[in-house]
């Protein structure tokens, strides 16, 4: 991680983290904790903004059920602040599985906006997509 401008920087970056675990391990419960009641996500599969808690929950809930699920390997990122907001933007590859146990990697990036809620930082915007 490069530009840490604060002592939050931590905090977000530790929130990223627990995004990519809870998403490792399939946790659906885990990984909706992180997100505001508010959210919004674009998903990198996903044709439509997804701007309600339950339609979140059944994107990542379909995500889940490919066998296996598919895995993400964080890589960069930049993290900024403004106020009670963090930007963190970055990079990722997701590691999908087939049928006959093909593997693909596919790179991708994301954008993050979290809102301070107390010690926590919650996801309030997500946009992920297939890099060109």
């Amino acid at each position: 991680m490069k530009h840490v401008t604060c002592p939050d920087a931590a905090a977000v970056e530790a929130a990223r983290q627990q995004w990519a675990s809870a998403f490792n391990a399939a946790d659906l419960p885990g990984l909706l904790a992180l997100y505001d009641p508010a959210a919004v996500l674009w998903g990198t599969t996903s044709p439509v903004l997804i701007d309600t808690q339950e339609a979140i929950a059944a994107y990542f809930k379909r995500t889940f059920e490919a066998a296996p699920a598919p895995q993400v390997q964080m890589g960069e990122a930049r993290i900024r602040f403004f106020g009670e907001v963090a930007l963190c933007s970055g990079s990722y590859t997701l590691h999908l599985s087939g049928p006959e146990n093909e593997h693909r990697t596919l790179p991708a990036r994301f954008s993050l906006a979290y809102r301070r809620a107390g010690e926590r930082w919650l996801i309030v915007d997500h946009h992920s997509s297939v890099s060109p």
